[in-house]
């Protein structure tokens, strides 16, 4: 690689979700939630990029296998800590289920939809998780990713959003942007031509709209889930209170 193509490599798909309204009429803080496909990549231009973010919480959602193949490539003195919180891929292994006549456009937005139910059915303490170090760490960088920073990235997204009260549309619009920015490499996009299924390379409400369904039956209202996490609805308020402008 070039050292001018080198400079050009960013983080994937990375976005922050402050500036979005909630509930209150009241504007999530910029700086505190940052979404990504994983960093695997280090030069300049990332290096700029994880320094404007002040020494980011780094939390990883991809399966235990998928870290070891392709671990970050953020030094670690740029980072305030890293968290593992592996949440296995699910769509290639139901893929491979699909018969050559079952590969129809329904068949695989099935597929899809219960990868995502699958995200909630096998990964609600991965969640209790995850929303422990963000109110254990209020005004702190948060930066959360999987691969593609699209699937589980976007579920984990979706549930913050939700938590402030965003409203759904923004919510859906937010998930759906990684239908542009995501930059799948070469490498992916070859293994994904040889899959024959192009539509791992993008997101669809109803995906989303199937896992938040499976989350809303398991577990209820966010909420009501939260408060439990952060031993009580008046810190949660005080939490919520603190990431709003």
């Amino acid at each position: 690689m070039s050292e001018n193509n080198s400079r050009e490599i960013r983080i994937n798909n990375l976005r922050d979700l402050g500036g979005k309204k909630t509930s209150e009429n009241r504007s999530l803080k910029k700086g505190l939630f940052f979404r990504s496909a994983a960093p695997t990549e280090w030069n300049d231009s990332v290096k700029n990029q994880i320094v404007a973010l002040e020494k980011p919480i780094i939390i990883d959602f991809r399966g235990v296998q998928e870290e070891k193949n392709n671990p970050s490539r953020i030094p670690e003195e740029y980072i305030r800590k890293t968290v593992h919180l592996p949440i296995e891929p699910k769509v290639t292994e139901l893929l491979k289920s699909l018969s050559e006549i079952d590969k129809s456009t329904t068949k695989i937005e099935e597929v899809f939809q219960k990868a995502y139910r699958k995200y909630t059915i096998e990964n609600i303490q991965t969640f209790e998780a995850f929303f422990k170090i963000l109110f254990d760490n209020p005004g702190s960088t948060i930066m959360f990713h999987c691969t593609a920073g699209k699937d589980r990235t976007g579920f984990a997204s979706a549930l913050i959003l939700s938590l402030f009260g965003v409203e759904n549309k923004t919510i859906i619009d937010d998930y759906l942007i990684s239908n542009k920015t995501y930059e799948p490499t070469q490498k992916v996009k070859g293994e994904v031509q040889k899959i024959g299924i192009k539509q791992l390379l993008k997101v669809d409400e109803s995906w989303l709209n199937a896992g938040l369904e499976e989350f809303s039956e398991r577990v209820g209202n966010i909420r009501g889930f939260c408060t439990g996490i952060i031993n009580g609805e008046h810190r949660l308020k005080e939490y919520l209170n603190y990431c709003q402008d």
